[in-house]
């Protein structure tokens, strides 16, 4: 083995390292999002059912009467059933969501301390991670075409950083393979 095959194997397994403790870094904070997402969902819940609760026991005034007076309660306007049914539509697609992501969160946790110690195994679970990945752009893409609006299309679609994160994985991926290739995951 010449110098500088050493000293590229030795940089190589750094970067693997390193992006293993990136990686096991951004499993967490996966966990952390989606923790704080069906948190943020049972609050907005609460609200909207406190809301109802609240206006069916208010008397409500003559909006005629109230015209001008900053004190007047807000009535608020009903949702629509096409609005109801979009709302439960994309209740469904986020949870759907959320679960595929934090199951992609433990491969990826698992990955990531594979990596950290060079360990065989890392090759596969890349592999299986970006395979995910794929089926995850793929899955997104058929909810979009199939949602109930051009708002949630949008809304089911991947964000540009989770489409530039899959690229990320991807590159990572390679080196991993490569040092697979080289003998370096022992």
């Amino acid at each position: 083995m010449t110098p500088f095959e050493a000293i590229s194997d030795a940089v190589l397994a750094w970067i693997i390292r390193i992006a293993g403790l990136l990686w096991l870094l951004g499993a967490v904070m996966l966990f952390r999002q989606i923790r704080m997402e069906m948190a943020l969902d049972n609050m907005t819940a609460k609200l909207e059912q406190m809301t109802r609760d609240f206006a069916a026991d208010a008397a409500q005034p003559d909006p005629e009467d109230t015209y001008g007076d900053i004190d007047a309660p807000v009535i608020p306007r009903q949702k629509s059933e096409d609005e109801k049914r979009i709302d439960a539509w994309t209740d469904r697609d986020d949870a759907a969501r959320r679960g595929w992501i934090a199951g992609q969160a433990v491969v990826l946790g698992v990955t990531a301390i594979a990596m950290m110690m060079l360990h065989p195994f890392a090759a596969w679970l890349v592999a299986l991670l970006v395979l995910g990945q794929g089926v995850y752009f793929i899955w997104r893409e058929h909810t979009a075409r199939h949602a109930p609006n051009a708002e949630t299309a949008a809304h089911a679609r991947p964000s540009t950083s989770t489409v530039n994160a899959g690229w990320f994985s991807l590159v990572i991926a390679t080196l991993v393979w490569a040092a697979a290739f080289r003998g370096l995951l022992k």
